[in-house]
């Protein structure tokens, strides 16, 4: 008893101590380059998006930002070293739909918990598109769903993954179009997505302009059609889904976060370098290049937009549960 004592009375000590020291280290923070931990493939939309916003926060954080590569579990393997990371603003991560949603819904990480995770910022805010091989010859979304209803179930689209975010978005969008095509995942991130696309080995995909914005440039790829409630100003030339009398409205975020237990100045001095950056008219002007949509939210803001798209999309993922789609 007394050495169990003993032991609790240690150990609380142990948190005592630490909790002094976080808030210490809150005061002169940040004072050595940043870890970020980014869940999905080098190269891929997200890499590329976010590595090029943290290159903008560095100036005003006043110290470096390391992008470190850990994939798997669509997103989930890297979000969870996120989420067992130190507390103390020096580990941040991107998040993204899959990581939000996919991840915990599916159960795919043993203790994996989105509790345990602070929403820092929201930096962009990207409609869904359908892209498809510049050599199928298809200029528009009706050349597209004839060609699907001509030979169902063999017209390929490329997504995330089972129960992803592009999966869910290509699963309503052809429910809508009424008709059948072969889905075909890629689980480890949009870089391998966007690749076969550009080689022709599947026929459309359904992703982020982002991803594909200088292959279309290239002449590669062509995007039929936008799953936003608006035109997307990088595709001013590119109807809407719901222009063309279907109801397809979808898209995906990326968001910036640290360990709950994060001390609050902490999380601030972070916030203001990430809104410095997105306010730097360097990146602005490069975000509108690279039709990025960047769109800022603050950790609350993006904390209510992400439980709102946790509700529409768990709907749906149980719809596709019950139907057989998902086990």
């Amino acid at each position: 008893m007394a050495f169990t004592k003993a032991l609790r009375t240690a150990l609380t000590g142990l948190a005592i101590l630490a909790t002094g020291t976080l808030a210490a280290g809150a005061q002169d923070f940040p004072k050595k380059d940043i870890t970020h931990i980014m869940p999905w493939s080098a190269g891929g939309g997200t890499d590329t998006v976010m590595r090029t916003f943290l290159h903008y926060a560095e100036e005003p954080l006043g110290v470096g930002i390391r992008t470190q590569n850990v994939t798997g579990a669509q997103s989930g393997v890297g979000t969870l070293r996120l989420m067992k990371s130190r507390p103390d603003g020096y580990t941040i991560g991107s998040l993204t739909w899959d990581s939000m949603i996919t991840v915990p819904y599916k159960n795919l990480v043993p203790g994996y918990d989105t509790a345990s995770l602070s929403y820092l910022a929201n930096v962009t805010l990207y409609p869904t598109v359908l892209a498809v091989n510049a050599d199928t010859g298809w200029d528009t979304l009706d050349d597209f769903i004839a060609a699907a209803k001509a030979a169902p179930g063999e017209v390929t689209v490329s997504d995330s993954g089972i129960g992803g975010i592009w999966h869910l978005h290509a699963l309503d969008m052809a429910e809508q179009l009424g008709v059948e095509l072969n889905h075909v995942p890629f689980p480890n991130g949009s870089a391998e997505q966007r690749e076969a696309l550009i080689s022709g080995e599947n026929d459309a995909a359904s992703l982020s302009y982002a991803t594909v914005s200088s292959a279309a440039e290239a002449g590669q790829v062509k995007v039929l059609a936008v799953m936003g409630s608006e035109r997307d100003p990088s595709l001013p030339d590119v109807p809407t889904f719901t222009e063309l009398g279907y109801d397809v409205i979808w898209g995906g975020m990326r968001v910036l976060a640290v360990p709950a237990e994060t001390p609050d100045e902490i999380k601030a001095t972070l916030t203001a370098g990430f809104k410095a950056a997105f306010d730097n008219p360097e990146f602005q002007q490069k975000a509108a290049d690279t039709g990025m949509n960047a769109f800022w939210m603050d950790g609350p803001a993006t904390e209510a937009y992400v439980e709102r798209t946790q509700t529409r999309a768990l709907k749906l993922l149980d719809r596709l549960k019950s139907e057989g789609v998902l086990e």
